[in-house]
C-alpha cells in the first residue's frame, strides 16, 4: 500500500468518519478505521455496526493495499499537519502504517483489514434523490424532538412515511413532537404499500414507513450542511426495510433501521386552537431566552399568559428569584394561562427561520402547536407543564 494524498481534506474526512467510532466499542476493531487505497481514491470507514460511514477522495495510488488504524489517533494527527502531500506507505508483515508529511514522519500501529466488519450491501427496493439542502433543513427541525433514551428505542428513530410525492418526517420524546412534510418526486409505486406505522392522512393507500435512528439522520444532516448548492443525495431503503443509505458526493451513510410500529402520532397535532396568537419570532426567542435564565433551577419551566395585545412570560425559583417579560402579539381566542419546558420551546423558535410565528392552544393543559404563520409543512407540538398558573 503506497498513496499520496492532500491532508486537508483528509483531515475533514477523518473528523467526520471519527464521529461514527464509539468511545465504549465492545470490540477493539471498531475503535479503528478502515483505511483503504485503489484506483484513484483513498477510502476511509467507520462503523459501530448500527451505523457505517466512508468517505472517499482523490489519491495518487502507486500500490493499493488496505489497513484498519486507530480513529483518534489518525484523525488528531492528519487534523494537525500542514498544507503538504500526504505519503502512505504499509509494511505489510507488521500492520504499520509510515506517514510523510513536510517534516513530520510518523509510524502507527494498525490491525489487519480482515478483521473490521464489512459494509452489509443493499439490494435498492426503493431509490430516490432529495436535495441536500432541503432535506438537512428538514432533518435539523426532526432531529431535536427525538429521545436519546435507548430504553425506548422506537422514540429514538425518525418516523418517515413515503406517501405519494411526500414524505413526512416524525419524531417524539413524549414530551415533545416534530413533523416535517417535503414534496418530492418519487418513483411510480412508491408510497403505495403495507405501511407499519400510522398514517398521516391523504391518500387511500398506507404509506410506506420506516423508522430511521435520529444519531445517522444527524449525521447525515452534518454531511448535507456542507454540500454545495444543488447537490443531491441519494437515499436507498433494501427489499427487507432494514438497511437504508445515503450516498452524497464523497461520502457514503449506511444505517440499520429500527424494527417495530410507531406510536400513532396524528391525534397528538392539534388540528385548530381556541386560543390562538401571533408573535414575532426573534423578539418572541429572545424574551424566552432572557427569562428561562430564571428557570434553569426550577425544572427550566417557564409561564406564558397569552392576552389580547401582549404575552407575558415569566419564570421563578425559590432560591434565585423571578422575572417576566411582555411581548406584543396578536390573539384571538379566550386569554390562556400554560406553562411549557424552556428549551423544548427555545429549540422550535431557534430553527423556525419566518418573522412571524403562531401559537395554537387549547387549555392550560392540553398540548400546544408552534408553527411558522402561513407555512404548515412543519409543525412542532410541545405537552405542557403541570405548574400552579
Amino acid at each position: 500500500m503506497r498513496c499520496t494524498v492532500s491532508p486537508q481534506p483528509m483531515a475533514a474526512g477523518l473528523a467526520a468518519v471519527t464521529r461514527v467510532v464509539s468511545p465504549r466499542a465492545t470490540l477493539p476493531i471498531l475503535g479503528n478505521v478502515l483505511v483503504e487505497c485503489e484506483g484513484t481514491e483513498l477510502r476511509i470507514a467507520a462503523t459501530n455496526l448500527d451505523l457505517w460511514l466512508r468517505h472517499v477522495e482523490p489519491a495518487e495510488v502507486e500500490a493499493p493495499g488496505r489497513v484498519t488504524v486507530p480513529a483518534r489517533i489518525l484523525s488528531d494527527f492528519v487534523g494537525a499537519l500542514p498544507d503538504a502531500p500526504l505519503s502512505w506507505s504499509l509494511d505489510a508483515d507488521t500492520q504499520t502504517v509510515h506517514l510523510r508529511c513536510a517534516g513530520y514522519d510518523a509510524h502507527i500501529r494498525g490491525v489487519d483489514a480482515s478483521e473490521f466488519p464489512q459494509l452489509p450491501a443493499l439490494d435498492g427496493a426503493l431509490t430516490m434523490e432529495l436535495e441536500a439542502a432541503v432535506f438537512a433543513r428538514a432533518l435539523e427541525q426532526t432531529v431535536i424532538a427525538a429521545s436519546a433514551d435507548e430504553a425506548r428505542p422506537l422514540y429514538t428513530g425518525v418516523l418517515t412515511e413515503i406517501s405519494g410525492s411526500r414524505i413526512t418526517l416524525v419524531a417524539t420524546d413524549g414530551h415533545r413532537l416534530a413533523l416535517r412534510r417535503l414534496s418530492v418526486d418519487l418513483p411510480a409505486g412508491v408510497g403505495t404499500g403495507d405501511g407499519g406505522g400510522a398514517a398521516a392522512g391523504g391518500g387511500d393507500a398506507a404509506p410506506q414507513t420506516l423508522i430511521v435512528p435520529a444519531r445517522a439522520l444527524g449525521e447525515l444532516g452534518r454531511l448535507l450542511r456542507g454540500q454545495p448548492t444543488g447537490t443531491m443525495v441519494r437515499c436507498t431503503v433494501g427489499a427487507g426495510q432494514t438497511q437504508a443509505g445515503f450516498e452524497l458526493p464523497s461520502y457514503l451513510l449506511h444505517t440499520r433501521l429500527i424494527e417495530g410500529t410507531y406510536p400513532s402520532y396524528a391525534r397528538v397535532v392539534p388540528q385548530g386552537g381556541q386560543t390562538t396568537v401571533r408573535l414575532a419570532n426573534r423578539e418572541l426567542l429572545s424574551t424566552a431566552r432572557v427569562v428561562a435564565l430564571f428557570a434553569r433551577d426550577a425544572a427550566n419551566v417557564v409561564k406564558l399568559r397569552c392576552d389580547e395585545g401582549a404575552v407575558t412570560i415569566s419564570a421563578n425559583t425559590n432560591e434565585v428569584g423571578d422575572n417576566q417579560a411582555t411581548v406584543p402579539a396578536t390573539t384571538t381566542g379566550e386569554p390562556i394561562s400554560i406553562a411549557f419546558n424552556a428549551r423544548y420551546l427555545l429549540d422550535v423558535l431557534q430553527i423556525l427561520e419566518s418573522d412571524e410565528v403562531e401559537l395554537l392552544l387549547n387549555g392550560s393543559l392540553a398540548p400546544g402547536l408552534v408553527r411558522a404563520v402561513g407555512d404548515d409543512s412543519y409543525e412542532y407540538v410541545i405537552m405542557p407543564v403541570r405548574v400552579a398558573l
